[in-house]
């Protein structure tokens, strides 16, 4: 009985060397075959998309125009005003207000 135990232990390990070693094989085989797929597959030429768009930036690069700013410095200045104006009310209550330490 012992000796049949031991023969079918023997059996058991050796299916299981034999299971673990064509899964390996059939992985190897997987990856050969993605590898291939990989290596026949077409690339794009992207050259015609490049050549556009380098056109495009150079066109933007070179573009001139006349841009008149002048309603943003008047806006600008109006905000300056509104804060002096803020600042000076400050300033007289402040110097209004005898308890006030400086």
């Amino acid at each position: 009985m012992k000796n049949l135990k031991d023969q079918l232990a023997g059996i058991a390990a050796l299916i299981a060397a034999v299971v673990a070693i064509g899964g390996g094989f059939a992985t190897y085989g997987k990856l050969t075959e993605k590898i291939n797929v990989l290596e026949n597959r077409s690339t794009t030429d992207y050259s015609a998309q490049i050549a556009v768009m380098e056109e495009k930036i150079a066109q933007l690069e070179s573009h001139e125009h006349e841009v008149n700013h002048s309603h943003t410095k008047i806006l600008v200045n109006e905000k300056q005003i509104e804060l002096l104006q803020v600042q000076i009310e400050e300033i007289k209550v402040s110097t209004s207000n005898p308890l006030a330490t400086n």
